[in-house]
C-alpha cells in the first residue's frame, strides 16, 4: 500500500480516534521530560492509575551450621515490581549466621565438654567430687566447669589426712574412700590433695596452671601429658598418696606408691623395671628417678625428687619448685625458683634440659 492510500485509509476513519491520540502524545512528552526526581503529573482523561506492585517476602533465616562452623544466611528477598504509580515492594531481609559451635576452643580445651557440668562442688552428684574448669569458656567468656574426683590419698579415717577439721575421709565416687578437703580455700603444703592435677594453691585459691600438650614432648621435665575426654594436659608427676591403688586412673601418674626421696613421705611414681622406681635403686652419674615418656614409666636420671643437693648430679641443686614441701634436682640458676614466679605456667627445667624457668606447654596455634 502506498503512503497516499494510508493517508486515504486514516482519513475515512473519522476523527473521532484523532483526540485521544493526541492527548496520549501530550502524556507521554510530560512524563518523559523535566526532574526525574519530580513526581509524575497526568495530563488529559482516560488514564488511570497503575496498581500496587506485589510485596517482596524476606529471605529465608539462616540455620546454624555444624559445631564450629557458621550457618548459611538466608537470601535477600526480591522487592516487588511497580505497577503503573504502584510501590516497589521491599527487599527482604538477610537470615543471620549460625552459633560457631556451643563453646570456644583453645590449646588445652579441643572438645566441648557435654557431661558432668557443674557451677559449684554441690552440683556434683558424686560425694567426694569437684567442681573443676575443663579449659573451655562459653561465647561470652564464662569458663565451663566439670565435676571429676579429688585425688587425695586414700585412708581410713579423718585421723590420717591433714587434720579433722578441713578434710573428711570420705568414699569418692564408687572408690575407696580418701581424704577430701570439705572447707573453703586451700593449703599451699597440702596442695596436691586440695587442688585438683595441674592447679596450684595460691593465697588460699587453687590456681588452673594446667599446661596444653600433645605428648610428653610438649612438657617440662618431672610433668607428663594426661588426656581426657575434653582436653590433654601437663600434670606434675609427683602427688601424694598411701597406697599403689591412689596412682591409678585420670590425671594421675605412675603406677606405685613409694617414698622415693626417703623423706618419710609417700608419691605416686612410675616402675623402674617391675618395681616403684626409688632414688635408692639408682647410682653412678645417673642419681635419682626421672619421669619416662609415659606416665607409667621411670628411669634412672638427673631430673627428680632429692632430699639435699647431696642427691643430686655436679651442678645440681635440690631446689622446690612447687609448695608441697617436695624438692628436685635441676641445674642451678635458673630464670624462676618457684612455681608462683609464673603467671599461668609453672616454673620447672624444659624437656631438653636446663636450669628452670617459667614453662608454657603447647603453644596455641
Amino acid at each position: 500500500m502506498s503512503q497516499i492510500d494510508r493517508t486515504r485509509l486514516i482519513g475515512a476513519r473519522g476523527a473521532n480516534i484523532v483526540a485521544p491520540a493526541s492527548a496520549l502524545l501530550l502524556l507521554t512528552l510530560t512524563v518523559s521530560c523535566g526532574d526525574p526526581d519530580a513526581p509524575p503529573v497526568y495530563i488529559g482523561t482516560g488514564g488511570t492509575g497503575g496498581s500496587g506492585g506485589s510485596i517482596g517476602t524476606g529471605g529465608n533465616v539462616g540455620t546454624g551450621g555444624t559445631v564450629g562452623t557458621g550457618g548459611t544466611g538466608g537470601m535477600i528477598g526480591a522487592g516487588g515490581t511497580a505497577g503503573m504509580g504502584g510501590v516497589s515492594g521491599t527487599g527482604g531481609i538477610g537470615g543471620s549466621g549460625g552459633s560457631v559451635g556451643p563453646c570456644v576452643t583453645n590449646a588445652l580445651c579441643h572438645t566441648c565438654p557435654s557431661s558432668s557440668l557443674c557451677d559449684t562442688d554441690g552440683d556434683c552428684s558424686f560425694s567426694g567430687y569437684v567442681c573443676v574448669a575443663s579449659g573451655c569458656e562459653t561465647h561470652q567468656g564464662a569458663p565451663i566447669k566439670q565435676c571429676q574426683p579429688s585425688r587425695g590419698p586414700s585412708c581410713a579415717n579423718d585421723d590420717e589426712c591433714p587434720n579433722p577439721s578441713d578434710y573428711d575421709c570420705m568414699p569418692v565416687g564408687a572408690s575407696a574412700e580418701r581424704c577430701v578437703r570439705v572447707t573453703p580455700g586451700c593449703d599451699a603444703a597440702a596442695e596436691s590433695i586440695d587442688c585438683p592435677p595441674g592447679f596450684s594453691c595460691d593465697n588460699g585459691a587453687c590456681v588452673d596452671r594446667r599446661l596444653p600438650c600433645d605428648s610428653y614432648l610438649d612438657c617440662p621435665k618431672s610433668h607428663v601429658c594426661v588426656t581426657t575426654p575434653s582436653s590433654s594436659y601437663c600434670v606434675r608427676t609427683h602427688r601424694t598418696c598411701s597406697e599403689d591403688t591412689d596412682c591409678g586412673g585420670f590425671a594421675a601418674v605412675g603406677s606405685f606408691c613409694a617414698d622415693v626421696d626417703d623423706d618419710g613421705v609417700k608419691e605416686c611414681v612410675g616402675a623402674l623395671g617391675s618395681q616403684a622406681c626409688v632414688n635408692n635403686s639408682c647410682n653412678g652419674g645417673s642419681p635419682v628417678c626421672e619421669s619416662g615418656a609415659a606416665p607409667s614409666s621411670a628411669l634412672c636420671g638427673d631430673y627428680g625428687l632429692c632430699f639435699d643437693s647431696s642427691d643430686c648430679d655436679t651442678d645440681f641443686s635440690c631446689v622446690g619448685l612447687w609448695q608441697d614441701g617436695r624438692r628436685e634436682c635441676v641445674p642451678a640458676g635458673g630464670t624462676c625458683g618457684h612455681v608462683t614466679d609464673c603467671p599461668q605456667q609453672v616454673c620447672a627445667a624444659p624437656r631438653n634440659g636446663g636450669p628452670p624457668r617459667c614453662q608454657a606447654g603447647k603453644e596455641a596455634m
